[in-house]
């Protein structure tokens, strides 16, 4: 018991640790913040939900005491209590919520590997309402909001564009910012889901190389299945963010950056689970994944509507099937 609890202390006194590196503004620190997450996966999958939620409270009260208690709440909201959520959704039985979902051979059916990424959806779409929230009230309406966060951004950018490059004539370096800045509650939506998702599979990579993982390791490419109801919702999000306008506009563009985000990695395993068998896969992986970092502007919506079409034809269903038919 007090192993558990130690290694519950030392997971909490780094996620605070890699959260408040963050002060520091470098893109090291960034990163690393990125990783606050982790540890808190760790302690939840290996060493139980209850040594997750004690590494999660430590970890946000040591965030409180070397920052300042609003930080503090925001890290407990928004990094650490989402993996400990995750954690608790991963390990818990379908049969817990669905009875029915019980396998007919009496074997344990573990909660959807597409039902988590679509909550870590859920959990990016509500950081980056949070933030736009958080805009709204701190300026006194979102137009205020844009304008003092954009006129804080100007300086920043201007060091960053000097002998680098420059903007097209017809584009001022306000007007930019303010794009930035209205866009950034999507981005925000997007990264947090992509940072979830990425935690939680290493987190959960990590204690199942060291044979903690309570459940079977899923077939990625053939399991990550999105629900469908979450295609019509990012369909919806596209369609009012580009017919509205003002406020209501990117708080639709908060919910394309989220869902869009799944169905990206719904993508991927698409074209991970279409493509074995084929010669040339790993060059096709690694080339598909350096054009995302390279043409992320064009391939990522790509993959996504794969991912959508997924969800309307069962691609992988289909040549499942198909397979299974061959003599």
């Amino acid at each position: 018991m007090m192993q558990r609890i130690g290694i519950a202390i030392g997971a909490g006194l780094a996620a605070a640790l890699l959260f408040v590196v963050t002060a520091k503004g470098t893109l090291l620190a960034i990163l690393l913040a990125y990783l606050s997450p982790l540890p808190i996966v760790i302690a939840s999958l290996g060493w139980g939900l209850d040594m997750g939620a004690l590494a999660a409270a430590i970890a946000s009260v040591v965030a409180a005491a070397l920052i300042d208690p609003l930080s503090g709440g925001v890290f407990a909201a928004s990094i650490a209590l989402p993996p400990w959520l995750l954690s608790a959704a991963a390990l818990l039985p379908r049969q817990k919520l669905y009875p029915r979902a019980a396998a007919a051979n009496g074997e344990k059916t573990w909660f959807p590997v597409g039902g988590i990424v679509a909550i870590a959806a859920l959990m990016g779409a509500l950081v980056g309402a949070g933030m736009l929230a958080s805009m709204i009230l701190d300026y006194g309406g979102y137009q205020n909001g844009v304008d003092a966060m954009a006129a804080k951004l100007i300086p920043r950018l201007r060091d960053a564009f000097d002998d680098v490059m420059t903007l097209p004539s017809d584009i001022t370096i306000e007007d930019f910012a303010a794009t930035i800045v209205r866009l950034f509650p999507a981005v925000l939506a997007a990264s947090t889901c992509l940072m979830f998702c990425a935690n939680f599979y290493a987190g959960a990579r990590a204690v199942q190389l060291s044979h903690r993982l309570k459940r079977p390791w899923p077939n990625l490419p053939e399991g990550l299945v999105l629900p469908q109801f979450l295609g019509i919702g990012l369909i919806a999000c596209a369609g009012l963010a580009l017919s509205l306008r003002g406020s209501g506009e990117y708080v639709a563009w908060i919910g394309v950056g989220a869902l869009g985000c799944a169905y990206v990695m719904q993508g991927l395993a698409v074209v991970h689970s279409l493509s074995r068998g084929l010669p040339v896969r790993i060059p096709a992986l690694i080339a598909l994944y350096l054009g995302c970092m390279v043409t992320a502007r064009w391939s990522l919506p790509a993959l996504a509507l794969v991912g959508l079409v997924e969800s309307l034809l069962s691609l992988r269903a289909r040549r499942a099937a198909a397979a299974n038919a061959k003599p």
